[in-house]
């Protein structure tokens, strides 16, 4: 089998479990295990990597966020990940900067309208 893939026997199993029962007579001597085994390798051969699932316990997903982590800092594909930090820091301030903007907007927009009000009744005085 192909060194990219990895693949364990539940795998094998669950895919063999999965295919259709065909009875023909060149498929009645192979045994579902090994049509999974081949379809498995034809994935293989189309770039497509098959794996177990991990364990969805909380060591594996420390152990993904650990991962995650250090890929971010690492030197590969530095412009792509600082791009997406830059986009991510912008969206942070963005979201941080609109409801301030709409709060003092709205203070503002009061205070000009109390203005306009004290002057109005300046005017009218006389």
């Amino acid at each position: 089998m192909n060194d990219k893939v990895s693949v364990d026997s539940h795998v094998i199993d669950a895919v063999a479990a999965s295919l259709p029962t065909t009875t023909g007579p060149d498929m009645a001597s192979v045994p579902p295990q090994d049509q999974a085994r081949v379809f498995l390798q034809h994935l293989a051969q189309r770039g497509l990597t098959v794996a177990p699932a991990e364990r969805t316990d909380g060591a594996s997903a420390l152990h993904q966020i650990s991962e995650g982590l250090i890929d971010l800092f690492s030197s590969e594909d530095r412009k792509l990940k600082y791009s997406a930090l830059l986009v991510l820091f912008l969206v942070l301030v963005v979201l941080y900067i609109q409801p301030l903007v709409i709060l003092f907007g709205l203070l503002l927009s009061g205070v000009v309208f109390f203005i306009f009000a004290l002057t109005r009744r300046n005017q009218t005085a006389d």
